[in-house]
């Protein structure tokens, strides 16, 4: 009665139909093994079990090699269709295109390559030179403005053509050289805040940046003219001379630049420049400009420190006449209730 049960279980098997025909082969499989044990079954038990056995294995092969022609069919079909979704989905990339690549001429980029070299080398050079004192934004903004129209020539197409040179140029090999020089060269104006002291697109010094840098020079020059003559040393310890001399230019520049710094149009060059000249009037002159506003600040100091006294003082005051007052009406009802 058990071989009968497996022997069926092993026929339904097969009627699992064509969507799942890797799971029904697996059972037509697993049904023959079956079978071999069904046989010495039915030599033991019953004679009527050995036909199933044969019809069992006889339509598990049939299924077999019904499934292998399908399959192949399929493979054969699917085949195609891979290699076509390959090449379709390889195709949408630029970089791994299957389709040539279309480059310039590299003999049309090679002087955009060297005019790129003696521009960076310029600038570097002009970089270098106005970095003491940082003069860079006012002297260097020309070779800039030649850098950057350089990139826009590599980037640009070649003889009214649709490719540009920086294919060539920018993105034909790893480390990418011309790319990092530019970036560097980008970065280190960005950082300078020049703009903040150049017209739109580099093309010229804005009036506010000349006119701080005028009356730094000016400043500049008194204490040149000051110092050529005898140095008056003052009981402070300061040039008396220099500080008397060229206090109204310092206040001028000072103010000029705490407006600038206001409006955010301030650079590394106006930058540097009010530092060397508040290090030169403060250290080098010793030109510091005493309190004239002694008096009124200790007078408010010491009515600050003198209000938590008065505070204090006028608290104790009330609380004791508040306790007074309470002890004689206390005294007031005792004695009510006494006479009475």
């Amino acid at each position: 009665m058990a071989d009968e049960v497996q022997l069926n279980s092993a026929v339904k098997g097969l009627a699992c139909g064509l969507p799942r025909p890797l799971l029904c082969t697996r059972k037509c499989w697993s049904a023959v093994e079956q079978c071999r044990t069904c046989v010495l079954c039915a030599m033991m038990h019953a004679a009527g079990l050995l036909w199933k056995c044969w019809l069992v294995t006889g339509l598990c092969m049939g299924t077999q090699w019904l499934l292998d022609d399908t399959q192949g069919a399929a493979d054969s079909e699917l085949i195609p269709r891979a290699l076509w979704a390959e090449q379709l989905s390889l195709s949408l990339l630029p970089a791994y295109s299957l389709a040539p690549d279309p480059t310039p001429d590299p003999s049309q980029c090679i002087p955009l390559l060297h005019e790129f070299a003696n521009n960076s080398a310029i600038l570097s050079n002009c970089l270098v030179s106005m970095a003491r004192p940082v003069r860079l934004c006012q002297h260097c903004y020309k070779e800039y403005a030649q850098l950057q129209a350089t990139m826009r020539k590599i980037g640009s197409p070649v003889q009214n053509g649709t490719v540009s040179c920086s294919t060539i140029l920018l993105r034909s090999d790893r480390v990418q050289v011309i790319v990092e020089l530019s970036d560097f060269f980008d970065d280190m104006w960005s950082y300078s805040k020049c703009e903040n002291c150049l017209e739109k697109n580099n093309t010229g010094i804005l009036n506010s940046t000349s006119k701080f840098m005028d009356s730094f020079d000016s400043l500049i020059q008194c204490f040149n003219n000051t110092m050529r003559e005898p140095p008056i040393l003052s009981p402070q310890g300061n040039y008396s001379r220099v500080c008397h001399s060229c206090n109204e230019s310092y206040r001028q520049l000072n103010d000029l630049y705490n407006e600038l710094e206001h409006k955010d149009a301030l650079c590394i060059d106006l930058e540097d420049a009010m530092n060397s000249t508040r290090k030169l009037w403060s250290k080098t002159f010793n030109c510091t400009l005493p309190c004239t506003d002694t008096v009124p600040v200790i007078a408010v100091s010491a009515f600050i420190l003198f209000l938590p006294v008065v505070f204090y003082l006028s608290s104790f005051l009330h609380s004791e006449q508040k306790k007074r007052k309470l002890i004689l009406r206390k005294y007031s009802v005792q004695l009510a209730w006494k006479w009475q």
